[in-house]
């Protein structure tokens, strides 16, 4: 599916806040409600936007210490490996690689305690070979948004607004 400028600047609202009603994106747009809804619902049935979320922020629940583990794995262990990462509610992020490391997975915990016992815990998964903690201390970025459009001339034409295709890959 190709994305167009007035795609792009309905996602760039939504990213900013998914609760934005379509009248209001509209008004914003000035254009017709019913382009906006059309457009949310195709923007959803193609996948290009996923899902509709909160964003919670970690320290304010209390978990003050991150984590990337790099993990090496047993051979034809993958699946079994990143099914039950994906299911440890402390694992924010699984990410698989190539090269030295066949997985990246971020871990949060309340303080280095807490976080070493999630670690423990990721050590112990069945097919996990080896694993190399990185401990955060400083985030620089943490952003889920992709921003779609810019006015600065040294960006590429995606976020110069112009039209680019949606090929599903996450």
């Amino acid at each position: 599916m190709r994305l167009d400028e007035l795609d792009m600047k309905i996602i760039d609202m939504l990213q900013e806040d998914s609760r934005r009603s379509a009248a209001e994106i509209a008004k914003k747009l000035d254009v017709h409600v019913n382009t906006v809804r059309y457009r949310i619902n195709r923007l959803l049935k193609t996948g290009v936007i996923r899902r509709f979320t909160v964003l919670l922020d970690p320290r304010a629940l209390g978990l003050t210490v991150s984590a990337a583990l790099m993990i090496k794995l047993e051979p034809g262990k993958t699946e079994s490996v990143t099914s039950r990462l994906m299911e440890m509610r402390e694992v924010t992020n699984v990410y698989q690689l190539s090269g030295e490391y066949d997985l990246i997975a971020v871990v949060f915990g309340t303080d280095l305690l807490d976080l070493q016992g999630r670690v423990n815990a990721v050590r112990r998964i069945d097919g996990v070979r080896e694993v190399n903690v990185f401990v955060t201390t400083r985030v620089l970025k943490s952003d889920v948004r992709y921003n779609l459009i810019s006015t600065d001339p040294r960006v590429g034409a995606l976020k110069r607004g112009r039209s680019f295709r949606h090929r599903g890959v996450a």
